[in-house]
Order: structure tokens, then C-alpha cells, then sequence
């Protein structure tokens, strides 16, 4: 039996290639939360575990996670050590990290079922619905259709409880430890850099383009393990995306074009809900 207020287990689902489903549920309460993410980064984990709570309304006992390589840090006599960044969340907000012991499905059997469950019919349809229009859908999209879709499930009766998991909520989260008052930093700190007469900046010894329009500006950097983003920061838009290079190394292959007149410019939201086109394969 689980008991209120004790735990939210998570794991990560395939929904398509380069397309992952985030899934969280509280054990006792049945509450689910599914997000859609082009990665399974360490960042973009802690950030979806601090908006799970965040929806939730409180923090639990303890975040039960599979082996998953994003939050481990090691493993010592069998027992899972977590990553600095993931005890730092952790102490953050007043939850024990735990992992599921090796070969011990039933552990996190609760949030495998929402996995699929989510896949079938929240995923598919989806990504199905836009194969057949032709039309692309993005993050941003998938995610607004994911919060609908949770919004749905989470009022309807839960055949294993018997009950609906929004009704159970609330009388769950009066056990839940209340939210801090800050959001904390998720990755590394940003930082700014001017644009040269070359349109590149530097950062890490490395230089990187930027449009030409902002030459002589300056911009924001922010780095995500492999990913190194530039913005306005005036605006928050992208303005350019590379892959970090090694030290005496240029890369100007993914800088990005000005938005036509007319046209969205694209914010810099966290990293799991950056405008990314999916197209069904």
C-alpha cells in the first residue's frame, strides 16, 4: 500500500525517435503528469521533476526513479548514489531521492503503466493525427496537448483506486511538505558575451556564430551539457544553437536565421519546451 504524501515515481517512454514522454504519477493519490522532451538530459529531468511538483501543489517524501543514467552518479554495494545536481534539487526542496532495486519491475510498476498508458493515447494519436494532415506539430503543441490530456485523466474514475485521483489530490497534498519559496537554478548559469566584427563569440576558448545582425551587441549564453544556446536578452529569443567544440575551435553550422517579417519569434523556455518541430518518421 502506498501512503499519502510519500511518493512520486518517475521514468522516461519512447513516444517516437527523438521524441520522449516524461511520466510522473503520486503513488497513493494516482495524479499524473506526462510532458513531451526532444532529450532525456539530466537539466531537462530535474527541470520536469521541479514542474511536476509545482503542479502538484507540494513535495513528497521521496522521488522514486529507475537506474536511469541522467541522476545516477554511481553505484556502490548495490546502492544507487545520485548526481551532485540531482541531491542539490533534492535538498532543495526537502525530497529523498530513491531508485528501484535492479531487476525489480514492481517497484516502479505504478508509473510503467502511465508510460504506456500515455503512449497509446496521448502519443500516438498525436503524432498520428499529424502524419495524416501533413501538418508538423511542435513541443510547444505536444506539451499544450499533454496538459489537456492530463487534465482529462486525472478527473476520471482510476480503476485500480476505484476513485478519481484529482479528488484523492487533495486530500494528499495536505501531506505533501509545502513548494519553496525560489525556483532553483536548473544547469549552468548563463552568461554574456559581445559580439565580434566576425559576428562569433567567445566562450570556453571556442568561438561560436551568431547572426551578423548583432554584431557589436551583446548576447546571452547558456549552456545544457553538449548544447550551448545564444539569446537576446533583452527578448529571450534563440538567436543561435551549437553543439559545444573543443578549446581553439569554431563551429558555425547551426546559427539560426532572423525571423522573417511577420513571423514568432522563438522564446528561450526551458530546455524541455524549446520550439522544435516534431514530423512523425
Amino acid at each position: 500500500m502506498w501512503e499519502p504524501g510519500e511518493y512520486l515515481v518517475i521514468d522516461w517512454a519512447q513516444a517516437a525517435p527523438g521524441l520522449f514522454l516524461f511520466c510522473a504519477v503520486l503513488a497513493f493519490s494516482r495524479w499524473r503528469f506526462v510532458r513531451f522532451a526532444t532529450n532525456e538530459r539530466a537539466s531537462t529531468t530535474l527541470a520536469l521533476i521541479a514542474e511536476t511538483m509545482a503542479a502538484a501543489g507540494g513535495v513528497p517524501a521521496r522521488v522514486l526513479a529507475d537506474r536511469m543514467a541522467c541522476l545516477k552518479g554511481g553505484v556502490v554495494a548495490n546502492v544507487v548514489v545520485p548526481t551532485p545536481d540531482y541531491v542539490r534539487l533534492a535538498g532543495h526542496y526537502g525530497f529523498a531521492p530513491d531508485f528501484c532495486h535492479a531487476s525489480d519491475p514492481q517497484s516502479k510498476g505504478v508509473v510503467e503503466r502511465l508510460c504506456g498508458y500515455a503512449q497509446d493515447d496521448l502519443a500516438v494519436p498525436l503524432l498520428t493525427e499529424a502524419a495524416v494532415t501533413g501538418k508538423p506539430i511542435t513541443l510547444r503543441d505536444a506539451n499544450a496537448a499533454a496538459e489537456a490530456w492530463c487534465t482529462e485523466v486525472n478527473a476520471a474514475n482510476h480503476s485500480e483506486i476505484c476513485a478519481i485521483p484529482d479528488e484523492r489530490l487533495v486530500v494528499e497534498r495536505d501531506l505533501l511538505q509545502p513548494l519553496p519559496s525560489l525556483r532553483l537554478q536548473i544547469g549552468a548559469p548563463s552568461v554574456r558575451r559581445k559580439v565580434d566584427r566576425l559576428s562569433c563569440i567567445r566562450y570556453g576558448s571556442a568561438r561560436y556564430s551568431v547572426p551578423m545582425r548583432l554584431i557589436g551587441t551583446t548576447v546571452t549564453v547558456v549552456v545544457d551539457h553538449d548544447a550551448l544556446c545564444l539569446l537576446e536578452p533583452a527578448t529571450g529569443v534563440i538567436v543561435a544553437e551549437h553543439e559545444l567544440v573543443a578549446p581553439g575551435g569554431v563551429d558555425t553550422r547551426r546559427a539560426l536565421r532572423r525571423p522573417e517579417a511577420g513571423t514568432q519569434p522563438r522564446a528561450a523556455p526551458e530546455d524541455h519546451r524549446r520550439e522544435t518541430v516534431l514530423r512523425p518518421r
